[in-house]
């Protein structure tokens, strides 16, 4: 059986600073820009949101099974991928279909950083 040299634990944690740094370096010069939703009962503000998260490949691929078994399950799309889901967190809101608590997300492209109400 190979062993491992004591240091290399070290060298590992060593590349991953170094990757979390060059991960911060880059995220540190894009703009933010922030902005909200505001529309009447229906209007697809979640689904928007939610849309945004999906298009900007923010979705983890757990998250992305999760949300079309909910759209199954749950969803108001017939059968298509929900993506207000992805925003209404709560059981109420899921089970009404409506949004009661304002939900904040964070995403990024490669030129900017979001914050979205």
């Amino acid at each position: 059986m190979a062993t491992i040299p004591a240091d290399a634990a070290y060298r590992t944690d060593a590349l991953i600073a170094e990757d979390i740094d060059a991960y911060l370096e880059l995220h540190r010069n894009k703009s933010l820009l922030r902005f909200i939703t505001c529309g009447s009962v229906d209007d697809g503000k979640s689904t928007l949101i939610g849309r945004l998260l999906y298009d900007s490949k923010m979705i983890f691929e757990d998250q992305l099974a999760a949300l079309e078994s909910d759209s199954k399950r749950v969803g108001t799309q017939g059968g298509e991928i929900d993506f207000a889901l992805l925003v209404d967190g709560l059981a109420a809101e899921r089970e009404q279909g409506i949004t009661i608590d304002v939900a904040y997300r964070f995403f990024s492209t490669e030129k900017r950083k979001f914050i979205v109400a």
